[in-house]
């Protein structure tokens, strides 16, 4: 009798409660960590190779259904695609304004049917789709007073595309304002929807974020003739800001995180919000002493791009910045340091995935919002499978079929390599 009772107490704590057991289970305080088995699969790029292999600036990769990899070469303004042992099947695309032809690629996404998808931000701005073999098929223009994708372009499962972040260009006359458009919010950021049909952009789902600093830093070009050629206007640095991660499950609804707590929102294909997953992790206060550390971090990574030859490049027709707008730029972000403002606390999620088995990975933020955190892995329907180590495993840039990850990394001299490897299991 004493045994049935502590059996029949164990299961009611296993679930949500006793008259909910095919429910998910409530994930626990405390995290109940996972060893992974992963295996070397292949590695691509190099310093001296094949030209192929020879990465002039990498924007993105992605698998297809077969595990083929394709990688979005931005420098060299290809698409590489690679066999699931790391050999050259082919490339696609090429330098040029022409069909078939990038300017500046930005963002790439393969769809179910096989089709390549790139978004080249040019002007006029278009999503550049070619075939299961790489061939040319059709240009859909998309306009850039609307918005462009960012650089995460995401398959939904109606064939549409899904993207956050992207830029929009407004052209105005001298001493013109363009303003805001009124349908924008100053708290509010889109989740895009992009069609292949030539249709204007949609939004899924408008998250939330904090509102706009104030705008107090100014860049400005002259030309040859002493007219102003360019202007742009900053807003104050802000540390700690919530960040806005998304990824796609199999059914169509998009996982979302867009506050500083631990709630990740599944928003169906309608834009309403089909359920939360949570945990009980709270985000960590700001402190002066995390400030000072923030500010440290900061400089010493603009010192360190000084020093190799700080650049900034502008997403899209503008590209690589003139010389004395880099100069400008570098003396903005190091005045933007020292009177950056902080949020009040640390965004628990630093990240956000979901790989081929729907599995929902979750990448936290490390103590004092520095380095990498622990990583979870939740099913869409809320139970806690367990969490990896912050040295360990870590999201990668791309999930592919059978245990597939793919890293993008860099060595001491900037070269980019592709690791690839397959994660074999994951254990308690």
């Amino acid at each position: 009798m004493r045994h049935t009772l502590s059996l029949l107490a164990l299961s009611c704590a296993l679930s949500v409660a006793c008259d909910q057991a095919t429910g998910p289970a409530a994930a626990p305080d405390a995290d109940a960590m996972l060893a992974a088995t992963t295996e070397e699969v292949y590695a691509v790029g190099a310093l001296a190779g094949e030209d192929w292999e020879t990465f002039g600036r990498i924007a993105s990769v992605t698998f297809d259904t077969d595990g083929n990899l394709h990688i979005l070469d931005e420098g060299s303004r290809q698409v590489v695609v690679v066999d699931p042992a790391g050999n050259l099947l082919r490339t696609v695309g090429s330098s040029g304004e022409g069909p078939g032809e990038f300017q500046q690629p930005s963002s790439i996404a393969v769809l179910r049917d096989g089709r390549t998808v790139v978004f080249d931000f040019s002007l006029p701005g278009a999503l550049e789709i070619f075939d299961r073999e790489g061939q040319f098929s059709e240009s859909v223009p998309i306009d850039l007073a609307l918005g462009a994708p960012g650089r995460m372009l995401l398959p939904l499962s109606d064939g549409r595309l899904l993207s956050t972040g992207g830029s929009r260009i407004r052209i105005a006359s001298p001493g013109d304002d363009p303003g805001q458009s009124p349908e924008e919010e100053d708290h509010r950021r889109d989740i895009d929807v992009f069609s292949l049909d030539g249709t204007d952009k949609g939004v899924l789902y408008r998250a939330w974020d904090l509102p706009p600093t104030e705008s107090e830093e100014e860049v400005s070009a002259e030309d040859e003739r002493g007219n102003r050629s360019l202007e742009m206007r900053m807003n104050r640095m802000r540390a700690f800001g919530p960040g806005l991660h998304i990824g796609v499950l199999s059914d169509g609804r998009v996982a979302v995180v867009d506050s500083v707590a631990y709630s990740v929102k599944l928003i169906a294909m309608d834009g309403s919000v089909a359920g939360t997953i949570e945990r009980p992790l709270g985000p960590e206060p700001v402190t002066e002493s995390i400030m000072e550390a923030e500010r440290f971090r900061r400089s010493e990574a603009l010192d360190e791009s000084s020093g190799g030859g700080f650049r900034v490049r502008m997403a899209g027709p503008m590209g690589d910045l003139a010389a004395g707008i880099q100069d400008q730029m570098r003396e903005m972000m190091g005045r933007q340091i020292e009177t950056m403002i902080f949020a009040e606390e640390i965004p628990v999620v630093a990240n956000l995935a979901v790989d081929p088995e729907d599995r929902i990975w979750i990448a936290r933020t490390g103590p004092g919002g520095g380095g990498d955190g622990p990583t979870d892995l939740m099913t869409p329907e809320g139970n806690y499978i367990g969490t990896l180590p912050a040295v360990g495993l870590r999201i990668p840039a791309a999930f592919g079929p059978d245990g597939l990850m793919a890293y993008i990394e860099s060595d001491d001299l900037d070269v980019q390599t592709i690791r690839v490897i397959r994660l074999t299991s994951l254990e308690r």
